[in-house]
């Protein structure tokens, strides 16, 4: 089936059926900045079967400063489960079609084989049956947005239940005068629509190897067009914006499950570092982009990704969620400590714990790690010393010049616990991986056992003696009379037939899968 859509092209269509494809480098397409906001898929490629709910919540302030709450519930269709880390990828690689087309009609023809390169799976038959199963999740969910659905004709946040996909039509792309289609929902193409898009590197969302990494990368990729640092708290960020698991509770086991993927973006060139400050519940993070420039800036307003709104507007739109506790991330975005003004702190922690001003500076001069990582040593080198540690009795301020001196050596908690989690990742990693090449090497095997039974039959019959192969017949046909009623008569034909190939089996002594498996 796979094959015969590959040889659809939209070419094809295009002379027809299919909108005029309009010309979009290969890399360029889009993304609903509702949908950037808070997660629509868990963070895996499986859903767990009894989970039929996600919810997300934060808090903004309107134009007036006021608080608005507002919350974002998931809800699945029992048969088909929640929207997985994969389903992401099929919505947008929809997105880049209705792009390809214009953003022109609310249904949108294409080819499933189409649809797969653009994702870059493989087009196998599996990865069809991924596209149907993702299409099936993607049209079974709602989402309730209480004050979190910004109309940008109103230029409001409203209360909405919304789908993504009204209805879609698969087809193997033989008749080319049936095209497959899907239907966005009306509310998100009105949204199309009213311009609350913006541009989105496919390409590079796509090489992204985690499902948080690419989150992460929709989520930032929307707050960097009007600034260069995206500051909060971390818990906020983590379990509301890119949907990690509430069972992580703690600001070492958040880094864990963040670190990686901001390191990836890092690599990539996203993002040019990232620091955490405080402790606890406070603990934020900020985020820096590789850019020291806004996309904005520059841009004239029918080149921004937000085409009608206004500048304060627009100022609104992307403030980061925050809560009263947080006045400094619902605010414009300060400007970035200086890395001497950073320096000058760190060195007056040092100072006041016990160091000699000439030291510190020695250290942080000579230091081998980020200004962030010895100002972790420090807040660690704190808990030590409220705990009363044995770890340094005898000369704290030894102990803490010693740290800070090998700060690339030093081992922190949350370094044990990612050291710990990524032996874990390996060891379930190479289990996964065994378990497969098992998998494969028994259907592999299987696959040559039953090729060699079947060449065994057919030489054992064309060798037997034709009254024994009648024999054999006439005893499967009695065993099998009281059958025959029940089932047609070309299935009563195959069994017979099945029949008398086993008992010549059994009378040959031809081995068992096993038996057959112990010879090799």
């Amino acid at each position: 089936q796979s094959q015969s859509e590959s040889e659809v092209t939209p070419s094809r269509f295009s002379l027809s059926v299919l909108p005029k494809w309009r010309s979009y480098p290969v890399s360029v397409s889009r993304d609903e900045m509702n949908l950037a906001e808070f997660p629509l898929t868990v963070l895996s490629t499986r859903a767990n079967p009894k989970v039929k709910t996600l919810e997300f919540s934060d808090t903004v302030h309107d134009r007036t400063g006021k608080p608005v709450q507002r919350s974002w519930i998931i809800t699945a269709a029992d048969k088909f489960g929640l929207p997985t880390s994969s389903d992401d990828e099929v919505l947008l690689g929809l997105l880049k079609l209705s792009v390809d087309q214009g953003l022109s009609s609310q249904k949108v023809f294409f080819t499933r084989y189409e649809l797969l390169k653009i994702l870059r799976w493989t087009t196998e038959g599996r990865s069809y049956t991924r596209l149907s199963n993702a299409l099936d999740r993607l049209s079974g969910v709602r989402i309730k947005a209480t004050n979190a659905f910004y109309d940008n004709d109103s230029k409001r946040y409203s209360t909405k239940n919304f789908g993504i996909i009204d209805a879609y039509e698969l087809h193997s792309g033989r008749d080319v005068a049936k095209p497959s289609y899907f239907i966005w929902s009306e509310d998100l193409f009105q949204s199309f629509q009213a311009g609350f898009i913006k541009k989105l590197d496919l390409e590079f969302f796509l090489q992204l190897e985690s499902a948080v990494s690419k989150r992460l990368y929709r989520f930032l990729d929307k707050h960097f067009w009007y600034r260069t640092r995206v500051q909060m708290n971390l818990f906020e960020l983590a379990h509301e914006k890119i949907g990690v698991s509430r069972n992580y509770r703690y600001p070492s086991s958040l880094r864990q499950q963040l670190d990686p993927a901001l390191d990836e973006l890092v690599s990539n060139g996203f993002i040019s570092r990232y620091e955490y400050q405080g402790r606890g519940q406070g603990t934020e993070i900020a985020i820096y982009a590789a850019s020291k420039k806004p996309r904005a800036a520059g841009v004239s307003r029918d080149r921004s990704p937000f085409p009608k709104e206004s500048d304060s507007q627009l100022s609104f739109q992307l403030q980061e969620a925050s809560t009263k506790r947080e006045p400094r991330i619902e605010s414009a975005p300060s400007k970035p400590a200086s890395q001497d003004d950073l320096l000058s702190q760190i060195r007056s922690k040092l100072v006041s714990r016990g160091l000699q001003s000439p030291q510190a500076l020695k250290l942080l001069v000579n230091r081998k790690t980020s200004l962030a990582r010895i100002d972790q040593i420090i807040d660690h080198f704190d808990g030590l010393v409220r705990d009363k540690s044995h770890l340094i009795s005898r000369n704290p301020a030894g102990f803490l010049y010693r740290a800070v001196e090998r700060s690339d050596e030093f081992v922190l908690p949350e370094d044990r616990e990612r050291e710990e989690l990524r032996q874990q990742t390996v060891e379930r990693d190479n289990r996964e991986l065994r378990a497969k090449l098992e998998r494969e090497q028994r259907a592999q095997r299987e696959g040559e056992y039953l090729a060699h039974r079947k060449n065994f039959l057919r030489d054992a019959r064309v060798g037997t003696d034709p009254q024994v192969l009648r024999d054999l017949e006439r005893e499967v046909t009695q065993a099998l009379e009281n059958v025959r009623g029940l089932i047609s008569d070309d299935n009563f034909t195959d069994a017979i037939r099945h029949g008398v190939d086993e008992k010549l089996l059994r009378l040959l002594a031809f081995p068992s899968y096993d038996e057959w498996c112990a010879d090799l």
